[in-house]
């Protein structure tokens, strides 16, 4: 429990080191946008990609043994979830395909490479580089398929928008470029590495610190059963889910570092992609942007749970 707690107390407690400076009004949000804009664009992709050259391994990147079950997961949990929100909630399709993502997609890029990093090592660039892109490449392609579709809009002119908008994603293209750089065993200048190198060492705590920051808010109480609902997909039946298919389906060639990464990434909050994509179909926004701050604060005692049980 200690090696846990020596991971997730420092990781969690910048976390809440922003939100005692918002709540002192040192930082607000318009600081907290800076400082995202700087981590999504200068530290993270760095540290994306300096970590992917450390794992220098290219034997079997794309396993798909491992990327068939991860998204079997994800589209099975996007469908209980939209079916859930659409017949029981009685939402429409539009607001159902943002329920489902709320209840599906991680916070990859602000917590689970810097986690899974720092519990695992870098070898679990690999791994959380192929979830990163992939799951992201099926989850959005699934919303935009059926809020388009509710709309009836063109649906290729949306599937041919979503590619652009996920390869204008600098973490993204941090990640294609290191799996190239990886698989084709293309060398880096040392000059050029270390300066990535020295970039990537802010990743972690502005990215963290910029979280904490816009945890200062409230939940309205009318959002609070769906947010429940929601919470209990994310951050439980997720990783129970996705520990379930490796553990009953088992295979011989994934790794299992790589099992640990899935469950991890499992179960951490919801991602700030979601509520990008909820302003964009401008719908559904403040229970995404509730449910990013009650996911997130919950988290800080499942992560640990589900760490104390993975190490």
């Amino acid at each position: 429990m200690g090696t846990v707690l020596s991971i997730t107390i420092p990781f969690f407690a910048i976390i809440f080191l922003g939100t005692a400076f918002s709540v002192k009004k040192i930082f607000n949000s318009e600081n907290a946008k800076i400082l995202t804009k700087f981590a999504l664009y200068v530290t993270l992709p760095p540290f994306m990609f300096t970590n992917i050259l450390k794992a220098s391994t290219n034997s079997n990147i794309f396993n798909w043994n491992f990327i068939i079950r991860f998204e079997i997961i994800s589209l099975l949990l996007l469908s209980l979830s939209f079916l859930i929100s659409f017949f029981i909630l009685n939402n429409n399709k539009k607001k159902s395909s943002l329920f489902a993502l709320n209840s599906t997609y991680p916070n990859y890029g602000y917590m689970g490479i810097p986690l899974s990093i720092l519990a695992f090592g870098e070898i679990a660039s690999i791994p959380i580089s192929l979830i990163l892109l992939i799951d992201t490449l099926v989850l959005l392609i699934f919303t935009s398929f059926f809020a388009t579709h509710s709309e009836k809009n063109n649906l290729i002119n949306e599937f041919f928008l979503v590619l652009i908008q996920m390869f204008k994603n600098p973490i993204l293209l941090a990640v294609s470029l290191g799996l190239i750089f990886v698989i084709f065993n293309i060398k880096i200048h040392s000059v050029i590495y270390k300066f990535l190198e020295i970039l990537s060492y802010a990743a972690t705590p502005t990215a963290l610190f910029a979280i904490g920051i816009n945890l200062y808010n409230r939940i309205e109480n009318d959002l609070i059963k769906q947010i429940t609902i929601i919470s209990t997909f994310k951050l439980i039946i997720h990783p129970i889910l996705l520990f379930s298919i490796f553990y009953f389906f088992p295979t011989n060639n994934v790794p299992d570092v790589w099992i640990k990464v899935a469950i991890l990434c499992s179960c951490l909050p919801v991602a700030g992609n979601v509520f990008a994509m909820s302003i964009y179909y401008d719908t559904f926004i403040k229970i995404t942007s509730s449910s990013i701050l009650a996911t997130t604060v919950l988290s800080t005692f499942t992560v640990p749970i589900v760490l104390f049980l993975l190490l």
